[in-house]
């Protein structure tokens, strides 16, 4: 099964130069051997680079230290992937010389379990100790302003993180997928946080925004002080959640990993939910998709085992690769008229998913979108699973191409299966209102906004077979 993150890692990978394996050669010689070598002392190779020397690469069995020069000359830079997959590392503590790590400088150094930055770093390359799944600890010195993308992603041991109150950024994936880190502290000038900054922490129950006036965290959620973004959830968040009704977007791996988390509440005023932005949350049962959302980006719900059923609004455009895939308890989905791309392996192994309308408005159905299952790595048709589509439609030749079952629906029919479920939400909405009234509220509180989910789950189920009837 593809991995939810996979293109992103992909991209990361692609980046990294290829590093030989490392051969065993006498740890450091005094002085630089001769002038046809001048820049390898037996332990590193040099180039010099503005007047000082970049370490370019390491060939030695055993490292311990880095040397603050050579001939007289300062070392300040440690060149684009020099250590990479160097198992020669264990600890290591920077001399004060150097200033720059390049990009995939000490990549997938699985040994380095220590390691202590120079106070006056100015430059931590990409992917720069990605992989390093050993270390344990990082402390950014205060010459830094941005830890890069990748920096530090899958460093799965990772548990404490000092960073500075100079620093204004964190990138894309800077700590994907660092799955002990508990607590986190943002310090006082952060602005910024890419997306899938946080994916995959499945230890945290902390995120401390005490010093820092552009985000906050409220009902166990990480949001910008506007409360227009979501960025990470608390792993420790339970049962119903509620989305405020002021956010737009849920950021990319914000949810990731949230087991705990069984219905949840989604505000109209949300148009996007990021890749992997609710997956592996293994207790989801519900989610109340309202108007407005309109993108459902790559494995956002993946692997969401126990999501049963699932009712998409009219104002969603876009389902994305993997969105749904692996829901093997999904035995009910309901894709309403107003989408247009259905990406690949959308409900792949959505082994209960036996029937499927799919609405005319829809362009594009991805490779193994629909009907079929995974064993491994093989894919194969998934047994008694059928469509109904619309003559000539992208999801009719979806089907003939994949040789899966399938009904043509009359045009009248279709509108009229939608027609029912919309009266009866319209209903669910006159229950809702009721019970609003009954309260005497201005605004919903979470026990009316459940009361009318239920109402629209009871309606969706009475009109779903109208929807999936044949001809």
């Amino acid at each position: 099964m593809k991995k939810m993150f996979g293109k992103l890692i992909s991209a990361a990978l692609s980046a990294i130069s290829a590093v030989s394996v490392m051969t065993a050669v006498p740890a450091f010689a005094d002085d630089l051997p001769s002038p046809d070598n001048e820049l390898y002392d037996g332990a590193f190779t040099y180039e010099v680079v503005d007047g000082t020397y970049t370490i370019v690469s390491c060939d030695a069995v055993i490292v311990t230290s880095i040397p603050a020069s050579r001939n007289g000359i300062a070392v300040t830079a440690i060149g684009d992937g020099a250590f990479a997959n160097c198992s020669a590392v264990t600890s290591l503590e920077l001399p004060t010389s150097i200033r720059s790590i390049g990009d995939n400088a000490f990549y997938n150094c699985t040994a380095l379990k220590e390691l202590t930055l120079p106070k006056n770093l100015q430059h931590i390359g990409a992917h720069a100790f990605m992989g390093c799944s050993a270390l344990e600890s990082i402390e950014i010195p205060a010459s830094i302003t941005e830890v890069p993308d990748f920096a530090f992603s899958m460093c799965d041991q990772l548990k404490s993180v000092t960073l500075p109150d100079t620093l204004t950024s964190i990138g894309q994936c800077a700590f994907y997928a660092c799955a002990s880190i508990e607590e986190f502290k943002l310090p006082a000038s952060l602005k910024t946080i890419g997306d899938y900054a946080m994916q995959e922490w499945y230890s945290i129950t902390d995120i401390d925004t005490s010093g820092n006036s552009s985000f906050i965290v409220e009902d166990g959620m990480l949001m910008n002080k506007a409360k227009t973004s979501v960025y990470r959830g608390l792993v420790d968040i339970t049962g119903d959640v509620y989305i405020p009704d002021t956010v737009t977007t849920v950021k990319g791996g914000a949810f990731s990993g949230c087991m705990k988390i069984v219905n949840l509440f989604l505000p109209e005023s949300l148009t996007v939910i990021g890749g992997d932005g609710f997956s592996y949350c293994a207790s989801l049962r519900t989610v109340n998709f309202s108007q407005g959302l309109s993108v459902i980006e790559n494995t956002a719900f993946f692997n969401d085992t126990a999501l049963a059923a699932i009712s998409l609004p009219s104002t969603l455009t876009s389902i994305g690769d993997l969105a749904f895939s692996c829901c093997s308890s999904l035995e009910r989905a309901i894709l309403p008229e107003g989408i247009k791309t259905i990406g690949n392996g959308a409900f792949l192994a959505c082994d209960k998913l036996t029937r499927v309308s799919v609405p005319k408005s829809i362009e594009t159905v991805g490779d193994q979108a629909f009907g079929v299952t995974a064993e491994g790595d093989e894919r194969k048709k998934l047994d008694g699973f059928e469509m109904s589509v619309f003559s000539g439609s992208a999801a009719h030749k979806y089907a003939k191409k994949n040789d899966i079952p399938f009904t043509v629906v009359d045009h009248s029919l279709k509108k009229m299966a939608f027609l029912v479920i919309a009266i009866g939400l319209i209903l669910a909405a006159i229950v809702f209102a009721v019970v609003l009234m009954t309260r005497g509220k201005k605004s919903p509180d979470h026990s009316v906004k459940k009361a009318q989910k239920e109402a629209e789950q009871k309606a969706e189920e009475d009109a779903y077979e109208s929807i999936i009837d044949k001809d």
